[in-house]
Formats: C-alpha cells, structure tokens, sequence
C-alpha cells in the first residue's frame, strides 16, 4: 500500500468505478483484494483474530461497503477535493469493517449494564464447569451433541442431493453466513470427533494426540463449533 504505483493504479480503477459502474468493479476488486488484506491482517480484533478467515472477511465486508448503494462511497470518494490520501483512506475503511466484523463475531457478546464484554465459550460444558448442576450440565451437553450431530447431517445430505448449491440453501434456512456452512461441510467429522473429546474432559494436547492433528487445529476446530452454535442461536 505504500507503493505510489500501487496508489495511482487503485485511484484510476476507483475513478473508472466511478463512471462507468458495474462494468469497471471486477477491475477494481482484483486490485483491491490483495491490497487490502495486509491491512485487515493487522487489525486489533480480540479473539475473533484466531478465525484464519478473518481478514479476507474483513476485506469482503468492505467491498461490499464500496459497492453499496450503487458505489456511493466511491463516487464520493473521487469527487473531494482535495484527494486524500488514498492509503490513509482505505485503512480507516478497513478499521471501520474490521470493527464492525469483531462486534459481529457470534461469540462476541457486547457490554450490557450488567455485563462486561464478554466471548461466548464451550468451556461452560466441560467437565470442569461447576456452575451448573450435574444434572443440567449432562442435559446440556446432551443436547449440544444432538444438535450438532444433526446439523452435520444435514449438510452432508444437503451437499449429496445439491452439490454445490447446499451452501446458499441452509446459509438461508439457517440465517447464518455462508461460511458457517461451508466449515460445517469441510469439517463436520471433524467436529464432532473434537465436540466428543472437548466435552469428556480431555485436554487440546491429548485431543490433537488421539486425532494426529495439530494443538492450533483443535483450538480452531473449537473456535468455529462455538461460531457456529452462537450464528444458530444455541445457548451455552
């Protein structure tokens, strides 16, 4: 982004999207995708920065600011005068979306006048929680472990009898984003296999060990569930 080149090619791509419209925004996307992401990279966004999605998410929330409204920020944009500076510009765009984006984690629960801020977590179900009595904590697992096993499924069965459509089809059952879907589908075995372990105990060491995968692939595994129960509404 420091790169004058860079710049005057992204103020030319922008001012093109600014006459001509939705003939000039493939153009413009390519340029900006790439650009963007090492800004979106760097954003304070708590535990949601754990998601390896996140940036290019942060980067797709902004297009879809920039291509809002039939391109109104753009055009706006291109007609201040005097020009900022394009690089500053963009990184507040990103911020903004980036904030925007932790806020809207699903397992991000914004401050109340009771409550703090708080990260939603199934640490709430293991067996080390003591807040709730036996026989609720063995009810609630019970339940998350019904929901989440019909939710994998689903989606298996969606993808058999759809194809490729099954992403759109249950993001729009389920009100959820798309990519909830597609990890459900991509990982569902998986999932399971980790809910299973997580909820009898085992540490993420000993759950990487028995499933030949890495410590940082439990902890994500674990991170998308919690994403996805909060996306569906489910209550921890």
């Amino acid at each position: 982004m420091d790169n004058l080149w860079d710049m005057d090619n992204l103020w030319t791509e922008l001012r093109v999207v600014a006459e001509r419209g939705e003939a000039a925004w493939p153009a413009l996307t390519a340029a900006l995708f790439p650009a963007l992401l090492p800004i979106a990279a760097r954003q304070r966004i708590g535990r949601a920065r754990a998601n390896e999605d996140a940036p290019r998410e942060i980067v797709t929330r902004v297009l879809e600011q920039l291509h809002a409204r039939e391109f109104a920020a753009i055009k706006k944009l291109c007609q201040l005068e005097p020009p900022p500076t394009l690089g500053a510009w963009l990184t507040v765009v990103v911020r903004r979306a980036a904030i925007d984006y932790m806020r809207g984690a699903p397992e991000y629960e914004r401050a109340t006048a009771r409550r703090d801020p708080r990260w939603i977590s199934l640490a709430t179900l293991t067996s080390s929680a003591a807040a709730r009595g036996p026989d609720s904590l063995v009810e609630k697992r019970d339940e998350l472990l019904s929901f989440l096993r019909a939710a994998v499924a689903r989606a298996e069965a969606e993808v058999r009898e759809h194809g490729d459509d099954a992403l759109a089809r249950l993001a729009a059952e389920w009100a959820i984003p798309r990519i909830h879907v597609r990890r459900l589908v991509q990982r569902g075995a998986q999932y399971l296999r980790v809910i299973d372990a997580v909820l009898a105990g085992h540490s993420y060491p000993e759950i990487a060990g028995a499933l030949a995968v890495s410590r940082r692939e439990v902890e994500l595994t674990v991170l998308y569930i919690e994403e996805l129960l909060a996306a569906r509404r489910f209550a921890l």
